[in-house]
């Protein structure tokens, strides 16, 4: 085995401190934002998520899933610097991504990574020491909700190989995050390789709360290699509450080698509470050691099971000289559903299935996971304005649900590099009334950052309902001084999308206009608004619903934030 494997942790971490010294200077960003954790950066293309190098100490969110098909994409903080900023996905996705050496960062330190899914797309590596979907090494960093499915292969030895990070040091957390993704090793000779991380390194490590159902594949003929469906290598560190449900392959003929369903080599720390449903194929070699569970176990393990049927093998551990023991479960496949829609079976008492995970019809998962998906019930199955593109790739579409289950779509033109964020329904209840008009429901709030300072951009919202606007206007509401006004130039219509007839109403706003709420060019616009009628006044009809019947439709928009920036076409 790797027992006198030359390593340079504390070389890579002197690397890592020296660069916080040497990193560039930071640029401007062509996103809104100024970097702080009130005011971060705003990332809505691929080209504006390459410009997290320009400053590696930002806050930085995603305002839109993103596509980056069309090109290449090297690893940001490489080549001797470290992000220690924080990216906060808000629950989007980063797809088509063709990742070159190392990962999405080649090494963290300081770092946050959170809310976020690397979905189809690849790393192709040829030169990294080290190598994962998300982080390359990591250091004091906090991956927490971060999700991949990319394909990663590596054509180099020498390497530590993870579907999340490929080496973990000291104080770095993994939690309620997975891989469902791929890896290939095409030269597999002296390296740790596992689902989640390649090596932990530190005591003061921890990965709990997570899984991954990934296929690895080691070819040809390992040597030196620790492999396992979760971790490589664990040198140390606090690693619970997870499974493994991967079809590891390869491991023919393979020579001073450790694999395992959940861990290839444990030399200390402690695993606990867990639990591998992982396939393990191929006839291991010469002074090699394969468990369903763990190759070679020399540290504390507790609570851990397996299945023995899927791992091919009823021995816990190739070699288990460690404290604990396995509990082997489908035996000869007499229960295949062991692991399997249910929160009661062995390891589970130890696992929270109310707010961390969830059943499922087949294994659980993360029920953080959810957050990923696209809202349910955004009219015209997502794509809401009839453009031909999901909106959530669309950073200037956003669509609010109202309490009474419609819906409407507010829009700025693509051309404007405006994007919408923080959307909301707020109640009737909530909303301030207007005696001399009818009473407003439906009220929305979102807010929306902008081109340049003083700027003039129109909004369109569409209403997923056909509505009488004869006599209608819309109404600004100044929260600061509570007085109301009548925007001018609004702009009712209709549109068919999907088939349905919607109504519209498109106006515009100045950043510093009379609508604006504090009257200042300062790139923010607050500019609540409301469709309505005066109370003498027929009261609105919904025409596309409920014929017949009376109703009246109103929407405030609640901080309409317009921002400075130049941002480049989007992708």
């Amino acid at each position: 085995m790797k027992l006198t494997r030359a390593r340079t942790y504390a070389v890579a971490a002197m690397v890592i401190l020296i660069a916080g010294a040497l990193a560039p200077v930071a640029q401007a960003f062509s996103a809104y934002g100024n970097g702080t954790a009130d005011n971060p950066f705003r990332i809505a293309t691929c080209s504006e998520l390459k410009e997290i190098n320009n400053n590696l100490s930002a806050y930085y969110v995603l305002v839109s899933n993103i596509d980056c098909t069309g090109g290449t994409f090297s690893p940001l903080a490489a080549g001797g610097t470290a992000f220690s900023g924080t990216l906060n996905g808000q629950d989007h996705s980063i797809t088509n991504i063709e990742l070159v050496t190392g990962g999405l960062f080649g090494e963290t330190n300081g770092a946050t990574i959170e809310n976020l899914t690397l979905g189809s797309g690849s790393i192709i590596d040829s030169g990294s020491n080290t190598l994962g979907s998300f982080v390359g090494t990591a250091t004091g960093t906090t991956l927490q909700n971060v999700h991949s499915s990319l394909t990663i292969t590596e054509q180099q030895q020498y390497t530590d190989i993870g579907g999340l990070i490929g080496m973990v040091d000291t104080s770095t957390t993994i939690s309620k995050s997975s891989f469902t993704g791929s890896i290939t090793a095409d030269n597999p000779d002296d390296q740790y390789i596992g689902g989640l991380v390649g090596a932990v390194q530190d005591s003061t490590d921890t990965i709990s709360d997570s899984y991954s159902t990934g296929a690895i594949t080691l070819t040809p003929n390992p040597t030196l290699v620790d492999v396992g469906g979760i971790i490589g290598r664990q040198e140390n560190g606090l690693v619970q509450n997870v499974y493994s449900n991967d079809t590891i392959s390869g491991l023919g003929g393979a020579t001073y080698t450790g694999a395992g369903g959940l861990i290839g080599r444990i030399d200390g720390g402690n695993f606990s509470n867990s639990f591998s449903s992982s396939t393990l194929s191929g006839t291991i070699g010469a002074n090699s050691y394969e468990g369903a569970a763990f190759g070679l176990n020399y540290a504390t393990t507790n609570n851990d099971y397996f299945d023995s049927y899927l791992a091919g093998t009823g021995t816990c551990s190739g070699i288990n000289d460690g404290s604990g023991s396995c509990s082997a479960e489908n035996n000869s496949n007499a229960s295949p559903s062991y692991f399997q829609d249910n929160d009661t079976n062995g390891p589970f008492s130890g696992w929270d299935f109310t707010n961390n995970w969830t059943e499922t019809a087949t294994y659980p998962t993360l029920r953080n996971i959810a957050g990923f998906a696209a809202t349910a019930g955004i009219p015209n199955n997502g794509d809401a304005n009839g453009d031909g593109t999901l909106d959530s790739y669309q950073a200037n579409i956003a669509s609010i649900e109202a309490s009474d289950n419609t819906w409407s779509t507010v829009e700025v033109p693509s051309t404007s590099a405006c994007t919408i964020d923080n959307t909301s329904s707020i109640s009737t209840a909530a909303a301030p009334a207007e005696s001399s008009y009818a009473p407003e429901v439906n009220f929305d709030s979102f807010s929306i950052y902008c081109g340049t300072t003083g700027a003039s951009v129109p909004v369109t919202i569409i209403y997923d309902k056909l509505y009488n606007t004869a006599g209608t206007m819309v109404r600004e509401y100044n929260s600061q001084t509570h007085a109301y006004t009548t925007i001018a130039g609004a702009t009712f219509g209709t549109v068919t999308v999907g088939g349905v007839a919607k109504t519209t109403v498109t106006y515009n706003v100045t950043d510093g206009g009379p609508y604006d709420e504090d009257g200042v060019a300062n790139g923010l616009i607050v500019d609540p608004v409301a469709i309505a009628q005066p109370v003498a006044a027929t009261s609105l009809t919904d025409t596309g619903v409920d014929i017949g019947v009376t109703s009246i439709l109103a929407v405030t928009f609640i901080a309409l934030s317009f921002a400075v920036r130049r941002v480049p076409k989007r992708m």
